[in-house]
């Protein structure tokens, strides 16, 4: 009967439009790092980036290279990119910062949207080489890796 009757002069105090707009703020503050976490680069295959797969492969997965050259009959391409996470990690983690936001009334957001911004991926360069078939015959990476 007590918890009843504190629940009541609450929601007296309160009342309903405070409720409401207390809910409204809550669910404002989470966001950033929700939408961070989701909007993560996707992962790349870098198994197309083996000897032997058609130059056709590579460009499908990693998209158009930044910059090539061609020197006596061998094409080497540099491709640019930020190695970022599968889909089911993409999603695990704005899950677990959106209840982490509930849970905290969007403080978690404080330590959430640096941690996310400093995680969005690795920056990647990889030099490949094709040969005149245009099949990957040599791969170097400058930047991130395996």
């Amino acid at each position: 009967m007590k918890s009843n009757r504190n629940r009541n002069e609450t929601t007296r105090r309160l009342g309903l439009p405070g409720i409401i707009l207390s809910a409204c703020i809550a669910l404002n503050l989470t966001g950033c790092s929700v939408f961070m976490a989701a909007q993560l680069p996707d992962k790349k295959d870098l198994n197309v980036l083996k000897p032997g797969v058609p130059r056709s492969v590579v460009v499908a997965e990693m998209g158009a290279p930044s910059s090539y050259d061609e020197l006596e009959g061998t094409r080497t391409e540099v491709y640019k990119f930020k190695q970022g996470y599968s889909t089911p990690n993409k999603i695990s983690r704005a899950v677990f910062h959106g209840t982490a936001d509930l849970f905290t009334w969007g403080l978690w957001e404080v330590v959430a949207t640096p941690t996310e911004y400093c995680f969005s991926g690795t920056d990647t360069i990889v030099m490949v080489s094709y040969d005149g078939s245009n099949r990957v015959e040599k791969v170097q990476y400058v930047k991130g890796g395996e």
